[in-house]
């Protein structure tokens, strides 16, 4: 019995191999189509977990360590007791001592530290040339602090760093301290700051040996914690304290953990999963349609296997087999050929072409793009293999390229048919054949239409208006430098700079902004705004990001005193926080507001146009006093961020900030002695390239910290980082496109290879060449013809109704285009003669005869 279940099993595995053997191109196509989806499904495994990676890596650096928790206060001792806990795998310890302080530095927060090798390795800031300080006067930097200090990236260079000991006195003394270089690594402009390691000795020295005073940074003495695990993280740290007796430590969490982390990565990486889908469906079209043909073309074979007394089992193992070889053939190559695409698309899609992204190379790629390729495999094979399976050998021998069913035949009385009477009868024979060929090329069509749509309908003057206002906008050094804080009386626009850049040839247009800080003393009418405005419901959802709005507030209305700050507008800046989208409440009239007794008083940052019932802002209309003079306010306006972004002034203490815009004359008249914040250009386009030049070099030979902001730079970067979904979107439009082509080149050669002998028999009773030829050209057409009309009808309910709704609002302005689809229709119109007209003539090299005797 044994022996019998033996021989089957041979047989039924010799005979899988010759079927496999005999049918070469059906299994050429078959293992494409494999192939294509395989590679697909890695692609997309690979940019998945790639781009998971990386946002993690970048979550990383910004927090600036990849540890999984930290304390920014700990004494040593305490330090020293938890990194003898069993729990915990690694400790790292740190002594700040202050922020360096150099001119050529301002803008990049440079902090002064010791570190032991583990805190500073798991800051990313471990030298790659040279070591950690060891004698007093040495020093480790990165090479960005490097470049901005003009100093060499060599060992043995003498580096000068300034620091105050006392950050929360702008006048206290300034230390200057002179290193010898020890030790550097490339710096990353990603990082919220650099390090610039000193000696423990040093540390001792500045310190005194006294850590963590109350309101000072210098002697903070910080910790780094790496656990065996990631998952449990506040659980295993709170037992680790309660072990240690040192409950009452704060710690915090590394973001790069948290589940918030866990969602973002998810919402990055949806569209790559979505993809799968799509790709499983393209796969599963023409993997079933291969086989579904296959049988057809095969069973009156399959029929006689049965008569010889095959099994149902039998000949769904032999379809089945044939899928398994196909398998070992096309998923392999897949894998690395997708695997292969995802190494290029990676740094594309991360944005980092230059620096390249880090591809992963994780074994969930490869073990899930195999077993997803394999279902797709064999989900596309169970329907025909179950046909085959089931017809009887009489009615497998009666059978043709039809649908697999045996239908009674009516008589009518007909004269002569045309060909493409045919040729539309022919499509009929096989309706799911048909409608899978179409159901696949109108898939990619729609799907490039709505991808192409969505890409079009992002309007970048939308994106920058809230980013920018002008072609070049040059800031003081430290108008964003959020912790030494804003200098009224900087110098790096100064008047150099600025006549030359505003006498350029090319200059169209100029705009100044001035600022000015000071403790306002709010009228009733303010304060009552400010009341209506912020509910309790309103505080409790800003205290969660922002724990100290809402106390400021309190503070604010029970005090009647905030921050105003005054910024001095004229040109660009004023003309663009006065439009009419703007105005949150009143009207701006320019002629009375030059006259300088009219201020515009910022508003909330909802939504441009948004009306709401209070602003908390002083009234349109009402009086209120700055500094001893009297002004009306005329309205009320959005706060821009071009011109309402910045650090508070030096000094400043920290309450809530009303914001207030008066003419830059006004304000100079006031203020004379406050220099620029910001500077805006704009040049007509035969000049910007020129002037982008002249900036580059001024920035690189004369002042490096001057920072630059270019409208055409911004695009730019935006595009780069918005490449993914725009790359991924159209990469999988496209490869379902393909797969619908190769589908319907799969359908054309299948049914024509299958008619073989109908066409011998056509042609011997007068059809000739040129008519047969006809007649398949006109098959094809049809197919093209039928797929456009869906294609055109589906595309554009999708992208009129779907994607309108889904870019509505935000930086979009929708456009209703097919522009893909109008591209894509003579191309497929012209696959549609070609592919006929090359079958027929592979089908001529046999003579009418050879095809007459074929079974």
């Amino acid at each position: 019995m044994k022996a019998g279940k033996e021989k089957r099993f041979d047989g039924i595995r010799v005979l899988n191999q010759r079927t496999f053997r005999k049918n070469r191109g059906r299994n050429l196509v078959a293992v494409l189509a494999i192939l294509m989806t395989t590679m697909m499904f890695t692609t997309l495994f690979t940019l998945a977990q790639s781009m998971n990676k990386n946002l993690i890596e970048m979550t990383f650096r910004q927090t600036g360590y990849d540890a999984q928790t930290s304390f920014k206060t700990i004494a040593p001792e305490q330090a020293e007791r938890l990194a003898a806990h069993s729990e915990v795998k690694e400790l790292g310890q740190s002594i700040v001592l202050g922020l360096a302080e150099n001119k050529q530095l301002a803008g990049h927060q440079t902090e002064i530290r010791w570190a032991d090798e583990s805190y500073a390795k798991h800051s990313f800031a471990m030298p790659s040339e040279g070591g950690l300080p060891q004698k007093r006067d040495e020093i480790a930097l990165d090479t960005l602090t490097l470049d901005k200090l003009g100093v060499e990236h060599q060992l043995g260079e003498k580096v000068t760093l300034e620091w105050r000991k006392d950050l929360s006195a702008p006048d206290g003394e300034v230390i200057s301290s002179e290193f010898t270089l020890c030790g550097f690594w490339e710096g990353n402009a990603s990082s919220y700051s650099s390090m610039a390691w000193v000696s423990r000795e040093y540390a001792d020295e500045m310190t005194g040996g006294n850590y963590n005073q109350e309101g000072q940074v210098l002697g903070q003495y910080m910790a780094q914690v790496t656990l065996h695990g990631d998952s449990h993280i506040e659980e295993t740290m709170n037992g680790i304290l309660a072990d240690t007796g040192m409950t009452e430590l704060e710690y915090g969490v590394n973001l790069a953990y948290s589940p918030e982390m866990g969602a973002t990565a998810l919402q990055e990486t949806l569209p790559m999963y979505l993809g799968m889908i799509l790709v499983f469906i393209a796969g599963y079209l023409i993997i079933y349609n291969i086989f579904q043909i296959s049988v057809t073309a095969d069973v009156q074979f399959y029929g006689k296997l049965k008569t010889l007394g095959s099994s149902n089992r039998q000949i769904r193992k032999l379809i089945y087999g044939q899928a398994q070889r196909l398998c070992i053939i096309g998923i392999p190559a897949g894998l690395i050929a997708g695997w292969g695409l995802g190494m290029v698309l990676v740094p594309v899609l991360t944005g980092m072409v230059e620096g390249g992204g880090s591809v992963s190379a994780n074994p969930v790629i490869f073990i899930g793009s195999a077993v997803f390729a394999g279902l797709t495999v064999l989900i596309s094979c169970m329907r025909p293999a179950r046909l085959a399976s089931r017809v009887s050998p009489v009615e497998a021998l009666r059978m043709n390229d039809a649908d697999g069913k045996i239908k009674k035949k009516k008589r009518h009385r007909t004269g002569s048919t045309s060909l493409e009477a045919m040729a539309w009868a022919n499509l009929g024979r096989n309706k799911k054949r048909t409608v899978t060929v179409i159901c696949s090329l109108s898939l990619g069509l729609v799907l490039l239409s709505c991808f192409y749509a969505k890409s079009a309908s992002f309007d970048m003057e939308k994106y920058l208006a809230d980013l920018t206002l002008s072609d070049f906008e040059l800031e003081e050094v430290t108008s964003e430098d959020y912790i030494g804080g804003y200098d009224p009386k900087g110098t790096t626009l100064n008047s150099e700079l600025t006549e030359k850049l505003e006498s350029m040839e090319g200059v169209e247009a100029l705009g100044h902004q001035y600022s000015h800080q000071f403790i306002w003393e709010m009228n009733e009418d303010t304060v009552q705004n400010l009341k209506d405005f912020y509910t309790e419901d309103m505080l409790k959802d800003w205290s969660e990001y922002d724990p100290e709005g809402p106390e400021q507030f309190r503070k604010a209305v029970d005090t009647g005193e905030a921050n105003a700050v005054v910024y001095g507008l004229d040109g660009i800046p004023l003309d663009g926080i006065t439009q009419e989208k703007y105005l949150m409440d009143g009207e701006f009239d320019g002629a009375a507001f030059a006259g300088g007794d009219y201020v515009l008083a910022v508003g909330p940052a909802n939504d441009p146009g948004q009306k709401l019932p209070v602003l908390p802002a002083p009234s349109v209309g009402s009086k209120i006093t700055l500094e001893g003079k009297e002004y009306t306010v005329m309205a009320v306006v959005y706060p821009l961020m071009p011109v309402d972004n910045g650090a508070s002034e030096v000094g400043a203490p920290n309450a809530m900030e009303l914001h207030f815009i008066m003419p830059s004359d006004t304000f100079r008249s006031l203020w004379p002695e406050n220099t620029l914040r910001r500077l805006f250009v704009n040049v007509d386009d035969a000049h910007l390239e020129q002037t982008q030049e002249w900036l580059d070099e001024y920035t690189e030979n004369v002042d490096s910290s001057l920072p630059v902001t270019s409208r055409q730079t911004m695009a730019e970067q935006y595009e780069k980082e918005t490449r993914s979904s725009a790359v991924m979107g159209n990469a999988i439009s496209i490869i379902i496109a393909l797969v619908g082509i190769l589908n319907f080149i799969n359908s054309m050669v299948t049914a024509i290879v299958s008619r073989k002998r109908e066409f011998a028999m056509i042609q011997s009773v007068g059809m000739t060449k040129r008519q047969l030829c006809r007649m398949l050209v006109y098959e094809g057409l049809y197919y093209a013809g039928i797929t456009l009309i869906v294609s055109y009808v589906l595309s554009s309910f999708a992208v009129g109704v779907v994607i309108r709704a889904m870019v509505e609002g935000g930086f979009t302005t929708f456009r209703f285009t097919l522009l893909p689809l109008l591209i894509c229709t003579p191309l497929l119109l012209i696959f549609a003669v070609l592919i006929p007209c090359c079958c027929f003539r592979n089908l001529e090299k046999q003579s009418i005869v050879e095809r007459l005797r074929m079974e």
